[in-house]
């Protein structure tokens, strides 16, 4: 068999080719690309290949004939350039490339074999002998760059492509991101010549911002001024405005946004244009393959290639959690645009199975992670949460999305009842602690359940918006809230909806010091739920009980309750339900001066709550631990946990609670003997707590900060301010801060020989036998009236005072006190 060979003369001679593009006069930005590419392209040895990829108008050509201009002074043998039109429907193979090449390189037409493999092996061989700098621009994929690389002594080559071309070997990469603002304002500039100040600087923001900082749309966006000379920066910005329009006022002479988003949609496959267009119903700024599947109709695992295929084509970007995508803003709006231009019918179809997906998943997310119980769902029906951990993180990946077609389902068409949806969320978000995200839930099932016939639906959403004013220590909202709910829930006439509204009242009441209001309707509650034996409901209003009885001082009574509410939410599975009350239960304890069976409790709670992550329950257990600790006189280890709470107070923008934490701190660093730390966060707690308004927190801070006014002499600042505390703790009926309050005064009077004073509030903490006091507390009063009365030669009231110790110690023979030291004072 004969075969033919092409003759092959040797290495070229010819003229030093250069075939780059004219350099971008006005080119901005991207000095670390510039920096990494010119490193590996001019100090590494051995021939090298540069990927930089990116979605349509980010300036990946701008970047590659940027660097080429710069270092093409280290190739002798040349620097070529060509567009490989990886954008057109069917873009010319590597041979019709190689062919081009190898006429820039010099090489004759009659050396240059027709076929196809012949010539790329004549293209190898030629390039090998070469220093060269080749660009190739805009390449389609793979195949059709990886027969074109070079194997020359030193040569590079420059790959620019709207993919990210991952399949490539040994390339290095750079993945161009949009501008950042500065870089954006900058561009605008350089391409207008204009300096924007004044109004025109805020109008400058506005534009770049529409643009979405591409430079592709600055760069026309600056030429419809530059060729429009009456085209102010204000109206191009007002114009923008209009997100729908945005497309069309990108557009200037042949350059247009939309044309270059199109020309990479059109490449997709069937499969990833039908995702495409439904993705831009997304609601929030993510997503991951469960609501794509549920837009798209495919599995999870369908879903999740189609996902990387549009990542790999820059019409779709990484999010920052792994495995999810989003959309660029002036991508988003040209997929809408695709997406309106479909049947109505399967666009509606796509949108209800979303929310569909969404409602199914919330309701499972519920379960998992609120406990209680679970129904039977159809299969494929939501996202899968085969546990409590699968549900904390689809709740931290889709709530948004869930909030977002919430709000957004009368604007969709209604396409399911948005009620069950929001009714799953508010659950959600209360045991997470995403308080904002819960009042956006209220506010929207209100709206759909405004109909007649929904008071019970009304009933719920009020008592939602009534909680988180509790947690927000808004109390006076809270009431009115709560009150509305009780009403429409009598309005409804159902008795379980009635004894949830009531048990929701009587916490408020209670919250406000109105006890005895407050204590009828719980005890209300709790016998319809035992007669429907609604045992999870049963469990609240058991905890709510025992926080009465914990506030009036009868302590016994409250463990009952709250030992009874803790097996109630194991029963249930309810983890959130049982971390709050072994922390409350825990206190309890603490109050009763049984500190180590105290800290266990809690760090079982704390264990709990960092488990659901909640942050604002774990601060309020942190709080509380360490507290605990300060019984133990573990004090350095109660001010890093007091430490650590003011970090996560900072995390979340919870003030009050940040606040709580700088005073208790303030207690211990005084323990600690750091007096000029405590003073500075004392003062820093009330500051917060006098911005929020909230003056029953601020009077306790002002009680806090009493011992350390005393400490530096100024006496009567702390008696005024004690007395202005106790005055404001009286209109929140809160007698066992009172009750606090005297006793610290009694003990700080006593510390500087001020007996009578001592003894006045030794007594007014004891009053009505001290009964809202713990045993622990009313015996430490009991020793600071002993001590008092002794000073003074009060026979009489040194006895009485005795005689309630001993009483006290009868009670509760767990207060160990060291009686006889006490009565020789």
């Amino acid at each position: 068999m004969h075969v033919s060979i092409t003759h092959d003369p040797g290495p070229l001679r010819v003229t030093r080719p250069k075939s780059l593009p004219p350099d971008v006069a006005d080119f901005t930005g991207r000095d670390e690309e510039v920096e990494g590419i010119e490193g590996i392209s001019v100090r590494r040895r051995g021939s090298t290949v540069a990927v930089i990829s990116g979605k349509p108008g980010v300036g990946k050509t701008s970047l590659a004939v940027r660097v080429a201009h710069r270092i093409e002074s280290h190739f002798p043998d040349g620097v070529l350039y060509t567009d490989l039109r990886g954008v057109q429907p069917e873009p010319p193979g590597p041979a019709e490339i190689a062919g081009r090449l190898l006429h820039a390189l010099g090489v004759p037409d009659d050396e240059i074999p027709a076929d196809v493999h012949l010539r790329l092996d004549v293209y190898r061989r030629r390039t090998s002998e070469l220093t060269l700098l080749i660009v190739l621009d805009n390449a389609a994929d793979e195949r059709q760059v990886r027969p074109l690389l070079v194997s020359g002594p030193d040569s590079r080559v420059l790959v620019t492509s709207r993919n990210k071309l991952a399949g490539l070997e040994s390339a290095h990469r750079f993945d161009l991101e949009t501008f950042p603002t500065r870089t954006s304002l900058e561009f605008l500039r350089n391409v207008t010549g204009r300096r924007f100040e004044g109004r025109d600087a805020q109008a400058a923001l506005t534009v770049v911002e529409h643009c979405g900082h591409l430079p592709l749309a600055l760069r026309i966006a600056a030429h419809r001024m530059l060729s429009h000379r009456g085209l102010r920066i204000a109206d191009l910005a007002a114009e923008l405005q209009n997100e729908h329009h945005r497309l069309e006022a990108l557009a200037a002479g042949d350059l247009a946004v939309r044309k270059a988003f199109n020309l990479s949609y059109r490449k997709l496959g069937k499969g990833c244009k039908n995702a495409f267009r439904a993705l831009s119903h997304v609601p929030a700024s993510d997503f991951g393959p469960g609501i794509c599947g549920a837009l798209t109709g495919a599995g999870d695992a369908q879903s999740a290639r189609t996902l990387r295929k549009l990542a790999e084509a820059n019409l779709i970007e990484p999010s920052a959690v792994p495995g999810r995508y989003k959309f660029h803003d002036l991508l988003k709006e040209f997929a809408r645009e695709k997406a309106r231009k479909e049947p109505a019918a399967e666009s509606s179809a796509g949108t209800r199975r979303m929310m569909l997906w969404l409602q199914h998943s919330a309701l499972r997310a519920q379960f998992r992670i609120a406990g209680v119980f679970e129904v039977e769902q159809p299969a494929g029906s939501g996202a899968a949460m085969p546990s409590m951990e699968a549900a904390l993180t689809w709740v931290e990946h889709e709530l948004e999305n869930a909030v977002a077609a919430l709000c957004a389902s009368e604007s969709l068409g209604h396409p399911t009842d948005p009620v069950p949806l929001a009714l799953s969320l508010c659950v959600v978000c209360e045991t997470v602690g995403r308080w904002d995200e819960w009042a956006t839930v209220c506010e929207a099932g209100l709206k759909a359940s405004a109909g007649e016939g929904a008071a019970g639906l009304r009933a719920a959403f009020l008592a939602g918006k009534a909680n988180i004013a509790r947690y927000r220590r808004e109390f006076a909202p809270a009431l009115a809230y709560a009150n509305q709910a009780y009403a429409e829930a009598r309005t409804a006439q159902e008795p379980l909806l009635i004894a949830d509204a009531g048990n929701l009242l009587g916490c408020v009441l209670r919250d406000t010091g109105r006890h005895d209001e407050g204590l009828p309707l719980l005890l209300q509650s709790l016998e319809i739920f035992e007669r429907h034996e609604v045992k999870h409901e049963v469990g609240k209003v058991l905890y709510n009980l025992g926080t009465v009885h914990r506030a009036s001082g009868e302590l016994d009574q409250a463990i009952a309750y709250f030992t009874r509410d803790l097996a109630v939410c194991i029963e249930t599975s309810d983890e959130a339900g049982a971390a709050e009350t072994l922390n409350t239960l825990a206190l309890t304890y603490t109050e009763m001066g049984r500190a180590d069976e105290a800290e266990e409790l809690q760090r079982q709670s704390l264990t709990r709550f960092s488990r659901i992550g909640n942050p604002y329950k774990v601060s309020m257990v942190l709080n509380d631990l360490a507290l605990t600790l300060r019984r133990q006189g573990r004090h350095q280890e109660a001010l890093a946990l007091h430490t650590e709470d003011v970090e996560i107070c900072r995390s979340v923008e919870h003030v009050s609670g940040e606040a709580v934490a700088h005073g208790n701190a303030a207690e211990v660093l005084l323990l600690l003997g750091r007096h000029r730390e405590a003073a500075d966060r004392a003062e820093l707690a009330q500051a917060r707590f006098a911005e929020l308004g909230d003056e029953q927190r601020l009077a306790e801070a002002v009680v806090s900060h009493a011992p350390i006014l005393f400490k530096d002499g100024r006496v009567e600042e702390a008696e005024t301010k004690a007395a202005w505390a106790i005055e404001v703790l009286a209109r929140f009926g809160d007698e066992k801060k009172i009750a606090a309050t005297h006793q610290v005064l009694a003990f700080e009077y006593g510390e500087r020989g001020m007996w009578q004073k001592s003894l006045d509030h030794a007594e007014e903490s004891l009053r009505d036998g001290g009964r809202v006091l713990s045993a622990y507390a009313r015996a430490a009063s009991c020793l600071l009236g002993i001590r008092a009365a002794v000073r003074l030669g009060r026979d009489d009231q040194a006895r009485r005072h005795r005689e309630l110790l001993r009483d006290i110690h009868a009670e509760d023979p767990a207060v160990d006190l060291p009686l006889a030291e006490d009565l020789a004072l």
